[in-house]
């Protein structure tokens, strides 16, 4: 059996898009031993109810602390598959991705996901365009095993129990803290070379989403992720990829303790060089509604703050694993 596992908070008109294209995916499959789960993180809009329009959807509600791994565990729980597919509920499933992950009622791998297009709006949810999120032009011919994955996949349900699913404890980055706990068991993602959804969202680089993710202080999240595996080689690549400034700012801060003149000035000026390459590629990429000017300064700000908090979150953020409270609606 497969279970489709959505979950979603205030997803409004991108869940119902999900919703239709997991029952399109159904149909196009025929599969007759399916189920669909939705667990919803205490929305505020009228997500429940455009869930409950679809009557094949089991709906479940977060009554206590929220996040995305607490739902996919709630979702997981709930499921009666063997097989898990877990979909955020802004991402519209591709229909015929399903032919080349499942062969004869079986997984392929014990861990499968696909390649990304993300469609990206702004805050008033006015498209913006699309950005090929796993490729560059075209979608490669073969399969890549994955160090790291996002989001999307469809798991063996054993598989997913053997390691207890996902730590509540990530509001953020749960995820690849599940890639890294598979991968000590050999389990990886495989992308299979096939487009597995359509993510509808707001642009990562949008000025208001940038200020939100610092209010809720989501970079401690990668920083307790280092810290969690320190002694991974893949979570160090990983990490100093996407936060080459917070380790240049660490590595600054070492050497104007140690006081060395040569080696602060060296390492100032690294850090101001790509402190500022950062900065600038960022604002002219970026579709927004206020100057450049006002935003690269914002941007500024922001990425000086991210920098600086990555190491208070790495010393100092332990965040305990949350409780799982929540009911069913239908």
């Amino acid at each position: 059996m497969l279970s489709f596992i959505i979950i979603g908070r205030n997803e409004g008109w991108k869940l119902t898009k999900c919703l239709k294209s997991v029952l399109d995916t159904i149909a196009f499959n025929r599969l007759y031993d399916a189920e669909i789960i939705y667990v919803d993180s205490k929305s505020t809009d009228n997500s429940i109810e455009l869930a409950k329009a679809f009557k094949e959807v089991k709906i479940f509600l977060i009554t206590g602390e929220f996040n995305a791994a607490i739902a996919r565990n709630v979702g997981a729980k709930e499921a009666n598959g063997d097989i898990l597919f877990f979909i955020d509920g802004d991402m519209e499933i591709e229909k015929e991705f399903l032919c080349h992950a499942i062969i004869n009622n079986k997984l392929k791998y014990d861990c499968v996901t696909g390649h990304l297009d993300d469609y990206l709006y702004d805050h008033n949810d006015n498209f913006l365009g699309i950005n090929t999120r796993t490729y560059k032009h075209k979608i490669p011919e073969k399969e890549q095993i994955l160090k790291t994955n996002g989001g999307i996949f469809l798991i063996k349900k054993e598989v997913w129990d053997a390691v207890s699913g996902m730590r509540t404890k990530y509001r953020k980055g749960q995820d690849i803290d599940l890639s890294i706990r598979l991968a000590k068991y050999g389990i990886y993602a495989i992308r299979i070379p096939f487009l597995i959804t359509k993510h509808h969202t707001v642009e990562y680089i949008n000025e208001k989403r940038m200020w939100k993710d610092l209010i809720h202080f989501h970079i401690f999240f990668p920083s307790m992720m280092l810290r969690d595996h320190i002694m991974n080689p893949i979570v160090w690549v990983n990490e100093i990829s996407y936060y080459y400034t917070a380790f240049l700012f660490l590595a600054l801060i070492i050497s104007v303790m140690i006081s060395i003149k040569w080696i602060i000035i060296f390492f100032a000026m690294l850090y101001f060089s790509f402190f500022v390459r950062s900065v600038v590629k960022t604002t002219i990429n970026a579709s927004i509604s206020k100057s450049k000017a006002i935003y690269l300064t914002e941007r500024s700000i922001l990425k000086f703050l991210n920098d600086l908090l990555f190491w208070v979150g790495f010393l100092f953020f332990h965040p305990n694993a949350k409780k799982i409270e929540y009911t069913s609606v239908n």
